[in-house]
């Protein structure tokens, strides 16, 4: 199958960092697996008003961004010749230059830390990606453990229209891995019977467009982060909504979500459910 060169993008933030690299390398296999193009993007500022520069300043500051991005463009096209990969310079800050990109992206990779800045806002930057864009967003970490071989998904439903399951299950299959499908009862729900019956029902439907992943299904009625912990320490990557269903509307992205961005063991990839059917592909994986 040729790669699609005109297809919308698996994106990558990179900014020279050792987090930026390791987001770089998972973006690079994650667009050959899908055969799609990569879009490396680097985000270059000035931390002062635009009022005190003069234009030759500003020209420096934006070949020392040019730089990086070449670099991170080279170190993609020797980890996969044959993936089509361009790049893109954009003044202003990481966060909001991904959050542009996004609504034409596949999906977009970032690091949990970027280069520079105190650790906090380091994450909160990587917050504000997951929370407002438009495709899915991966937050890439280096697993502290051997690899697993599973993907793991924990969801509130499990209908065809489920965001986080459409992205697990063609994740698990790219990666010929198990898929670890939790179903999330309210916490101490005493009955789980027919939320068991009614989940499992809807995950056969998923299984019967994705015949190839091997699938375990669970139903847990703990506290979802202590679900959700449990979960990525036995797996390579973990899937999960942006928001649980009784989230308030602000703030933009859930507290479960959040922690996992700080706290899981390994690459988070986060669904903007009200966003999914942007993607053409996954439209007609709904209807399949």
């Amino acid at each position: 199958m040729p790669v699609q060169d005109d297809g919308r993008p698996v994106v990558v933030g990179y900014d020279g960092s050792a987090e930026s690299r390791l987001a770089l390398r998972w973006a690079v296999e994650e667009a050959r697996l899908r055969f799609l193009p990569l879009l490396v993007c680097h985000a270059w500022q000035w931390p002062y008003p635009r009022l005190s520069l003069a234009p030759e300043t500003t020209e420096v500051v934006r070949r020392m961004g040019r730089r990086v991005l070449d670099n991170g463009l080279t170190a993609a096209r020797e980890l996969a010749p044959r993936v089509p990969v361009r790049g893109q310079l954009v003044e202003g800050t990481p966060a909001a230059a991904l959050v542009g990109l996004s609504g034409a992206a596949e999906l977009i990779a970032i690091g949990p830390r970027g280069a520079g800045g105190p650790d906090e806002l380091r994450i909160g930057s990587t917050v504000e990606v997951a929370a407002h864009a438009r495709c899915p967003v991966a937050v890439v970490r280096r697993s502290g453990h051997p690899r697993a071989g599973r993907v793991a998904i924990a969801a509130e439903n499990a209908g065809p229209d489920s965001a986080e399951l459409g992205i697990a299950f063609e994740e698990a299959m790219l990666r010929r891995s198990e898929l670890l499908v939790i179903c999330l009862c309210p916490e101490n729900t005493r009955d789980i019977r027919q939320a068991a019956v009614r989940f499992n029902t809807d995950v056969a439907v998923w299984e019967e467009k994705y015949p190839a992943v091997e699938v375990e299904s669970l139903v847990e009625t703990r506290p979802h982060v202590e679900v959700l912990r449990h979960a990525a320490g036995r797996s390579d990557l973990l899937v999960v909504a942006d928001r649980e269903r009784d989230d308030p509307m602000d703030p933009a992205i859930g507290p479960v979500c959040q922690v996992m961005l700080r706290e899981a063991p390994c690459t988070v990839v986060v669904t903007p459910s009200q966003a999914w059917h942007s993607s053409p592909r996954r439209k007609r994986l709904v209807r399949s």
